[in-house]
């Protein structure tokens, strides 16, 4: 479950991109749509610990998201709409980068779940290719 409450942020430039946000989700799926300039990417980038709030709490899974930001970056998945990534960068490389960003350090450990997410993808034998090219 994720739980926020009283989340706020204000940018350097003065614009109040998220005001006093409260907001619980239970387990599922769920969209998150609004008009531009609405705080949405705010929101997730925050979410995600990308981000820091000026005011506010999220628990996700009885994780405090402030206090312990590698605990949810081990469980959470994030993939915003306009992902820059280095576009020679193979499936692979990349995989294995945002494994070692996730907290997995042990290479055999990376090396098993990139293959495996690669296999589960149908991606397996287009691992050497560049992510410029996937759609």
């Amino acid at each position: 479950m994720l739980s926020i409450t009283g989340l706020s942020k204000t940018y350097d430039n003065g614009v109040h991109a998220l005001q006093g946000v409260d907001l619980s989700i239970g387990k599922g799926m769920f969209g998150l749509l609004g008009p531009n300039g609405a705080g949405k990417s705010s929101l997730m980038r925050t979410i995600a610990t990308l981000q820091s709030a000026d005011a506010g709490a999220i628990t996700f899974d009885g994780i405090d998201v402030f206090k312990d930001p590698q605990a949810l970056r081990q469980r959470l998945g994030y993939l915003p709409q306009d992902f820059g990534v280095y576009p020679r960068v193979s499936a692979y490389d990349l995989l294995d980068h945002m494994a070692v960003l996730k907290g997995i350090h042990n290479k055999g450990e990376r090396k098993e779940s990139v293959e495996g997410l690669l296999a589960h993808t149908n991606l397996y034998q287009h691992r050497s290719k560049a992510v410029s090219g996937f759609s």
